[in-house]
């Protein structure tokens, strides 16, 4: 080397190494930190960096002198850092934060106005003062002003429902892949290896892209449609997703992806209003996302659960993550392992589906560095960053004995598929809803005496996977009603193939309506089973719901029958005689009325106060025009009250004599919480409730949580066979969980 060179090196050596530097180049190093990444730690946030520096601008952080280094450091700040360019408005929002969380704030501020707005434009009957009103008005305003947090339903910002003409089709800047998936957790633990990696919840909805703009302002949602290459605009329908910002404290555009869902509570509340019951909560979100209608994405509780930040990246994934989080979204569910020999195992364990109240189909493991997932790539199918352990539904193989056919209260004849009895975790199944005539088709159910797949799902509900093909078909549609025997016809109803009896007179409705009527949420007459109101009928005892209230007329003839005795009768009698103390709400949902539901039923008995008299005067003044301001009582519940009044009025005058009817107060006054912090598996079959989901209707009513496995954090086993030798016994006699019988779980709630 020449001398001059050397020269000129040591000279720069001296000045770049001046100690009265130091001071300068840590005020700035401090000055970046602080104030683009002001949540990091001082190793996170210099790890981050310098792996920022190497990885993304290929520059060896080793050899940059100090003021280089500085603009480097920069550079990593505007890549990273989303509130860069706006320190002083960080600094501003910082502060709110330290001393409350805001995002929650909002929230909660926004549903406490929302609820005040229906309480006093909607029932008159105001639950705040204006004064008060105005004060969590003006806090929400002055938060949503500072924060730059706004929710899509508040009072500030809100936004008429309306009808839209269609929904147009939108490409993907880039295509939307999907994970590979695997049932075996060892193929994980070798897709992990020894990265850093996290695990969250699979959710199962409809995927979205979300987007904003420079400001912070929501400008696009976007489905991901079939193939993750083209989607459907649903922009205007995300208007109307509850927990999506409309506006994010953000200065740059951001894209994130999430899935559309709605909860487990939701999907029960609504099932209960529409005349056909959506199947899965996954078709209720896909399908009210893609209504033309906004009225109706309005009056559904949809929920967004972010899992991705597309862009701006970070480095860690995580930490895109807890900024979201921050911004006021609602981000997935997610676990970081403890330890790498056990994390997969410990995630799986704190990760059970029961643990969420949204619907989850398996679990996500997830790279956190973000440098690194992109340099793995990806298939035409899924990016190779991340993998899905979806939940296993182990199916058995039996033999389709025969299909059974049962009549609804309003006539639609509902396929069951009789199979030979297998034992599937730790209970008998031997039926399986085959739910309608389209799903028939679709399976391929032909003939008695074909291969059916059968598993529970979610653990409860038995379902048929699949069938082998057969070569033989016989005729298992009837073209005559199996109870009355009249005619059948097939016809369609929301987009499938349904089969209804034509005999508006047939009994099979009749008994539909009456074992709806004497239900767990309507009437609750204990012990009077379908099996006993079908005998019933056939003697002439029942032709409507007042002849239940005068079966004690046919008393010594009941004790007469088999498998009757004074005992049962006299239970029977005065369980019917206990249903006569009811409220207005469960007397409106007992008379089967088309598309009232219980939770419309309640709001209309709210409406009035629970007072049977004012419901009489408002029906026959206004009729059901009254509850039109009343959320989700739209133009068809109208209509079909309005033409159940027209044609039943007298007979609900008539049948309400058999009724006193409780005041709101002492609807009120009913305690619930007697199985407060208990938790409950179900397994086996039940006897006194209808079905198992009413038994877990009832624990949860009573402050109570139910779960689908065993676990040390489940306080008993609801079993009728006690000494079964199933699974869920073993588990929980190995861990001293006690087993009651159904007996004994009603005499815990009586005593």
């Amino acid at each position: 080397m020449e001398s001059w060179h050397k020269d000129i090196l040591k000279k720069e050596m001296i000045d770049t190494r001046n100690p009265e530097k130091l001071d300068s180049f840590y005020t700035q190093l401090c000055e970046i930190h602080k104030k683009s990444f002001p949540d990091m730690r001082p190793r996170q946030f210099l790890l981050n960096a310098l792996g920022y520096i190497n990885s993304t601008l290929h520059r060896d952080p080793f050899f940059p002198e100090s003021d280089e280094l500085i603009e480097l450091l920069k550079q990593y700040a505007n890549s990273n850092s989303m509130w860069y360019q706006g320190w002083d408005v960080l600094n501003k929002r910082r502060m709110i934060v330290e001393e409350i969380n805001i995002a929650e704030r909002v929230r909660e501020l926004t549903n406490q106005l929302h609820k005040a707005s229906i309480a006093y434009y909607k029932y008159d009957n105001p639950i705040m003062t204006d004064k008060h009103y105005d004060e969590l008005y003006d806090e929400l305003e002055k938060l949503e002003n500072e924060s730059g947090i706004v929710l899509s339903d508040s009072p500030t910002h809100y936004v008429q429902g309306y009808i839209l003409d269609e929904l147009k089709k939108v490409k993907h800047t880039k295509p939307m892949l999907s994970a590979k998936k695997t049932k075996d957790s060892n193929e994980i633990k070798a897709f992990l290896k020894d990265y850093d990696w996290y695990c969250s919840y699979k959710m199962d909805g409809l995927t979205l892209v979300v987007r904003y703009n420079e400001n912070g302002e929501f400008v696009q949602g976007i489905t991901r449609g079939t193939n993750g290459i083209i989607g459907e605009d649903v922009t205007e329908q995300c208007r109307f997703i509850k927990n999506l910002p409309m506006k994010i404290p953000c200065n740059q555009p951001l894209e994130l992806r999430g899935e559309c869902v709605v909860s487990y509570d939701e999907f029960n509340r609504i099932n209960k209003e529409v005349s056909e019951p959506f199947k899965h909560p996954r078709g209720l979100a896909g399908g009210t996302l893609r209504t033309l209608d906004l009225n109706i994405v309005r009056d559904r509780n949809l929920a967004f659960i972010v899992f991705e930040l597309v862009s701006p990246t970070f480095t860690h994934k995580l930490e895109g993550l807890e900024v979201l989080d921050k911004m006021g979204f609602e981000t997935v569910q997610r676990c970081k392992p403890k330890s790498k020999e056990t994390g997969v195992e410990d995630c799986v364990e704190a990760m059970q589906p029961e643990f969420c109240k949204y619907p989850v189909d398996g679990l996500i493991f997830e790279l956190d560095n973000t440098e690194l997932s992109k340099s793995l790539g990806a298939t035409s199918h899924h990016e190779n960053c991340r993998m899905a352990l979806k939940w296993q539904d182990d199916t058995y193989p039996t033999t389709l004995k025969y299909v059974d056919w049962t009549m609804g209260k309003f006539g639609t004849l509902t396929p069951t598929a009789v199979f030979e009895p297998i034992e599937i975790d730790g209970s008998i199944v031997e039926r399986a809803s085959l739910h309608n005539i389209s799903v028939m088709k679709d399976l391929g159910v032909k003939s008695s005496g074909q291969t059916v797949y059968v598993y529970k799902s979610n653990m409860i509900i038995p379902q048929i996977d699949s069938v082998e093909p057969i070569n033989k078909e016989e005729k298992l549609i009837p073209d005559k009603c199996p109870i009355c025997g009249q005619s059948t016809k097939i016809v369609k109803d929301n987009n499938s193939e349904v089969l209804v009896c034509t005999n508006d007179n047939c009994k099979g409705k009749l008994l539909g309506k009456l074992s709806y009527t004497v239900s767990r949420d309507a009437l609750n007459v204990d012990g009077l089973s379908e099996a006993t109101i079908k005998k019933f009928i056939n003697l002439g005892w029942l032709n409507s719901i007042r002849d239940i209230y005068y079966l004690s007329d046919h008393e010594n003839e009941m004790k007469a029958l088999d498998g009757f005795g004074k005992k049962s009768v006299d239970k029977l009698l005065l369980s019917i005689e206990k249903s006569r103390k009811t409220s207005l709400e469960r007397f409106l949902y007992s008379l089967s009325i088309p598309l009232l539901g219980k939770s419309a039923s309640m709001m209309i008995a709210d409406s009035v106060d629970y007072d049977f008299d004012t419901f009489i005067d408002e029906m026959t003044i206004k009729g059901a025009e009254y509850f039109r301001c009343l959320p989700g009582i739209g133009d068809a519940l109208i209509s079909s009250l309005n033409t159940y009044w027209k044609n039943h009025c007298s007979d609900i005058l008539q049948l309400a004599n058999e009724f006193t009817f409780e005041t709101q107060k002492s609807i009120m006054s009913e305690t619930t919480n007697e199985l407060e912090n208990k938790t409950f598996v179900i397994t086996g079959s039940v006897n006194h409730y209808q079905n198992r989901d009413t038994l877990k209707a009832d624990i949860e009513a009573h402050g109570g949580k139910v779960v689908g496995s065993v676990s040390s954090k489940v306080n008993y086993l609801i079993n009728n066979d006690i000494n079964s030798t199933s699974s869920k016994n073993k588990k929980a006699k190995s861990l001293n969980i006690p087993i009651i019988s159904e007996d004994e779980f009603l005499s815990m709630l009586n005593n």
